[in-house]
């Protein structure tokens, strides 16, 4: 009898400790990933830095591809969390929205994009940061003040009395009703293939370089508000009195199935995202791209000297 009772008690052991180890291989690494430009690279490496701090493990897919490319990951589960614009909302639901003015909004436009992808997708939108990353259309400003260009309107009227234009932007700014196509309507030009040269993806770093240098004639560029380009390269933006493009708030963006294995992520990255107003992201985004520092060393000295890591 007390060897069967030490076989049975033997049995139970293993039981717990196979029960045990299966509960911990639960925990799996949180895979990160963000799109190809210094701002994905700056808020991933926050975002990396931020989960191994709290002892989750993660795998770094910084840089993982285009907006499109991005998003068809997360949805097939080949990534878990991303930094992700709540505008973009637009291109992921665009049969649930009759009224797209809907993302000119920051809120209306952020619980619009949130509702939809957690009943429809499984996929959360954490806290927002307040920097809008909109779209808008940069000149030089030596080209701005010769030709006295400060809003559309003005641009719209260099445009239609025929004089030398063309601008270097997305396939989706060119083809989208809150990009190109709305100013076109609500500012009145128009224009034609000559005058403009589309680029696949998003990716204003080289769109901003065939500004400054001239490529191809080139003397307007698409540029988001986040750029840290701007002051860098002599730039400046056309002001937008209408508000065309939606408002791109960059946001955390993780599977349920990962939030449920980690609802501290929530929590953990809420703080940060609240402190990256436009003028830190702009400055942030600058030091990589165009002073050439390293991304993590970006993010590291932010999250130290704002308290969020210990020094």
């Amino acid at each position: 009898m007390k060897t069967i009772k030490r076989m049975l008690l033997l049995g139970i052991a293993m039981i717990l400790i196979l029960a045990g180890c299966a509960k911990s291989t639960d925990k799996k690494a949180v895979v990160v990933a963000t799109m190809l430009d210094s701002e994905g690279s700056v808020l991933g490496q926050m975002i990396l830095q931020l989960l191994a701090d709290n002892d989750i493990e993660t795998v770094n897919r910084l840089n993982f591809g285009t907006p499109d490319i991005l998003r068809t990951a997360l949805e097939n589960g080949e990534v878990d969390l991303v930094v992700d614009y709540t505008g973009s909302g637009q291109y992921y639901h665009p049969e649930d929205a009759t009224d797209t003015t809907i993302w000119n909004d920051p809120v209306k436009g952020y619980e619009f994009t949130e509702k939809l992808d957690r009943e429809k997708k499984n996929i959360f939108w954490l806290t927002p940061s307040s920097a809008n990353n909109t779209e808008s259309i940069a000149l030089k400003r030596s080209f701005a003040e010769a030709n006295d260009i400060v809003d559309m309107a003005d641009l719209a009227e260099y445009i239609n009395a025929g004089k030398p234009f063309k601008l270097i932007l997305s396939s989706k700014f060119a083809e989208n009703q809150l990009g190109l196509l709305g100013f076109e309507t609500q500012y009145g030009f128009k224009l034609d293939d000559n005058q403009l040269i589309i680029l696949s993806s998003g990716n204003t770093a080289e769109m901003l370089q065939a500004l400054v240098n001239g490529t191809n004639g080139v003397n307007a560029s698409l540029v988001y508000g986040t750029d840290g380009a701007l002051d860098k390269m002599d730039l400046v933006v056309v002001e937008d009195p209408k508000h065309i493009p939606p408002v791109y708030l960059p946001t955390p963006v993780i599977r349920g199935e990962v939030l449920d294995l980690y609802p501290e992520i929530r929590s953990i990255l809420k703080p940060v995202f609240e402190s990256l107003t436009l003028e830190v992201l702009q400055t942030l985004n600058a030091k990589v791209a165009y002073d050439g520092e390293n991304a993590a060393d970006v993010a590291e000295a932010y999250l130290k000297d704002n308290g969020f890591l210990e020094k």
